[in-house]
Order: structure tokens, then sequence, then C-alpha cells
């Protein structure tokens, strides 16, 4: 890998994720990664600032403005740490300007604008990356090769699993952003938020099946409260709850479960089922994995450092069954023995380090993940959820792609006037 070749950062967004982003990027600094953050930008001036101080950038370097900074010819690449409804809107526009885009997840609030957003890389000739850290660990590498070598046998059935016992951003959880739950920003709920990573992981090891339908329930029944609504400025629910059953071509089945908030302490988790053995993923990673966390301190947002593992089950020809237990955290002994044999693999574990060895030349479009398709599809499927449960019915993948609506923010209030973006709208 090319360490010694400088990238000169840019992020847009100066909120909780962009900390998240700048930890990656100072501990890969650490490890020899010739990374430098350059520009940033922000609407809200205090936090802009603050920002500032607490990395060391120059006044003239940040922007309330992003349009001002995206002017500089001194830039190899964008981070957009924005909120969901304007990851397309501020991508594209990224893109549009000249500059490849790295962009917080989900990739957009619906699936229209996902493809929007996916379509841009090729219109402005511009490389494209979506974080989702759950399929950059041995975990979701191992599982994925265990399928394509037929460990499972025929694969019918997978289960994507995501819960919290209270926990809805910026209502339960007050240090998060209120536009979690703003119904113009955040738009959904859990599905789009943390289901992104376990429906990505899923559909990811699976090799990316091709939708046929979904039936799908949305719901926004859990406790609430006057007081909270009121502090919250909350005034019109954003669900809290996203179940669903989905079909694939070559008859795949996949039951999703997806909430930020149930009275209930423990409902599983993912797993995918095969003729010969099934495989039971633990601990799936929706933090970062390790360069997210701060020396001594502690990750971003809260939560532990999530250690991935995997438990295989099966049955051999002779009717004899096994359950064995598979330790694929980086940080363990085998992941460390992994990188040893073959130090390239640390490109595949941690989504930051695979888009600066994209933009070294390193990995090409062939050798790297595609998080852009993969979260595209992820999109498709959960907005088939969102549907489905509008409409009180299944819906096929040919509905979802009709129905579908690009909602991405087209003009945007801020402190020093109107931001009008700029994009195509969704042709189908």
């Amino acid at each position: 890998m090319k360490k010694d070749q400088e990238i000169r950062i840019a992020i847009i967004g100066t909120g909780m994720i962009s900390h998240r982003h700048m930890t990656v990027i100072n501990n890969l600094k650490k490890q020899g990664h010739n990374l430098k953050v350059v520009a940033a930008a922000e609407i809200q001036k205090d936090r802009l600032e603050a920002f500032g101080k607490q990395y060391g950038l120059d006044e003239k370097d940040l922007y309330q403005d992003f349009r001002e900074m995206l002017k500089r010819d001194d830039i190899d690449e964008v981070e957009v740490c924005v909120h969901n409804n304007l990851h397309t809107s501020v991508a594209t526009a990224v893109m549009a300007a000249g500059y490849p885009c790295y962009s917080e997840k989900p990739m957009s609030a619906s699936y229209a604008d996902a493809k929007i957003l996916y379509d841009a890389q090729k219109k402005y000739g511009q490389k494209l990356a979506i974080q989702i850290s759950s399929i950059y660990n041995p975990q979701t590498r191992i599982a994925k090769q265990m399928i394509a070598d037929g460990k499972l046998g025929k694969v019918y059935h997978a289960r994507s699993v995501g819960h919290r016992r209270q926990g809805r951003p910026g209502y339960d959880m007050p240090f998060f952003s209120k536009d979690f739950i703003d119904p113009k920003i955040g738009v959904h709920g859990p599905l789009f938020d943390l289901g992104i990573y376990h429906l990505a992981q899923m559909l990811y090891v699976l090799g990316m099946p091709e939708l046929e339908s979904v039936y799908g329930v949305q719901s926004c029944d859990y406790w609430t409260n006057p007081k909270l609504d009121k502090v919250t400025n909350r005034t019109v629910p954003v669900e809290d709850l996203g179940v669903g059953i989905a079909r694939f071509k070559g008859g795949i089945s996949m039951d999703i479960y997806e909430d930020w908030a149930m009275h209930m302490d423990e409902i599983g988790t993912s797993f995918i089922a095969g003729s010969m053995g099934g495989l039971k993923f633990i601990d799936v990673d929706t933090t970062g994995g390790p360069l997210a966390v701060p020396e001594g301190g502690a990750i971003v947002g809260g939560g532990n450092l999530q250690l991935p593992r995997l438990e295989w089950f099966g049955i051999t020809e002779e009717g004899q069954t096994f359950a064995n237990k598979i330790d694929c955290a980086i940080g363990d002994v085998s992941g460390q023995l992994e990188i040893t044999m073959d130090p390239e693999m640390e490109m595949y574990n941690d989504n930051q380090l695979q888009w600066y060895s994209y933009l070294r030349g390193d990995l090409t479009d062939e050798t790297r993940i595609d998080s852009p398709y993969i979260a595209m599809q992820t999109a498709f499927l959960s907005e088939g959820v969102v549907l489905s449960s509008e409409l009180g019915r299944s819906v096929t993948a040919d509905e979802i792609k009709a129905m579908s609506k690009s909602i991405a923010l087209r003009e945007q209030e801020t402190p020093f006037g109107t931001i009008k973006y700029d994009f195509d709208d969704y042709k189908g």
C-alpha cells in the first residue's frame, strides 16, 4: 500500500459522526498513512469553530457554506457526514464539483435517491463509497467464502436482526442529533439507520440475490412522553420498528427485524441457514471497528468495541451434527495472523482505509468492495418494507422501482441563506 502518498481530505458536516471519521484518520496516521484534513464545512458556526479548534484547522479552512469549500483546488476527496436525507443532495454536489466522495450511511432515504447517487459516479466521472462498517471485517468475509465454497449446502433462508432495549436517537438518546427524528431530514427510523448494517451484510454474504417481493410492517407504538416530545420538538412520529419477509430469485427467503426500542431483552441474532449448515452472526460491527476507537477513549456515540464472531452449525454426510465457534474479530489472534500472512487484507478490514486505498490505486473497481451498489440494493429492500407497510400488502421488485420517489432535500435553510440542490429526478 502506498502509505506515503498524501491524501488531502475535506469534511462536510462536523456533527458526531465526523469525529468518528477523524478518529480513524488519526489512527491511520499513527500507522504511517499520509492523510491530512485540510478543510471542514458546517452550517452551525459554533460547532464548526469547535471542530476546527479540536483538530487544529485554521479559521481560513473552516466554511459554513460547503459550496465555497468546494472551490478550492487542493482537495483530493470529500467526506460527507450530514444526515440521511441530505446524502444524495450533498454527495452529488461534491461529485459535480469534481471530487471523489465518501458518504455516510444510509445511502439515502429512498431507493430513487440511492439510484440517483449511484448513477452520479458515472455522470461526473468520480469515485464514490458508502460507509457500511459491517461488511469490512473477517466475520463477513469468512461467511461469504464459506457459502461460496458450499460449506452450508443449498442456502435457503436468512435473518437480518437489529435490536436496542431503548435507543431512539435524538429522543431516548438526547446526545444524538434531533435530525434522526425529523421526518424531513431523518425520514425513516431503524430500518434505514442501523438496518443498513445488518441488511447489507446479509445481502453481501449471500452474493447480492435479486429481490422478487417483500411484505413489511412498520410501527411507532413504543412508549413516548409529552415532556420528551416538547424537549425534542417531536411532532410527527418516525417509526421505531420495521419487520418484513423478503423472497429472492432462486428461492432464498429473508425475515427482517430492526428496532430502535422494544420492551424485550434479547431477540436473537442474524443468521443464514443452508441444507448442510448454518451460520450465526454475533456482535455485528455497527460502530466502525478498532480504528474508530480513540486511544484511551470510548467510541464516539457510545457503545463498546464490537468483536464480530461466527458460530457454525452443521451436519456431515454421515448424519453427525457439529457446532463450531469461529473467532474472527480483527484484533484477536486469528485476525492478526491473517494480516501477518497477507498484509493486503488490512484494506478489507476498515471502510475508510479501503476508501483511501481505492483513491491511491491500491484497489480497483474490481478488487474493492462495491459499497455504493450494496447500499443501493439495501435501500431497495428497505423501501420495499416501507411501501408494503403503507399499502398493507406485499410489493414486487417492479412495483418498488415504479413507486419509489426522490425525496432528497432540494432546498436547505441555513443561517446564511437557502442552499438549492440540483440533481436529476429518478426515472425508474
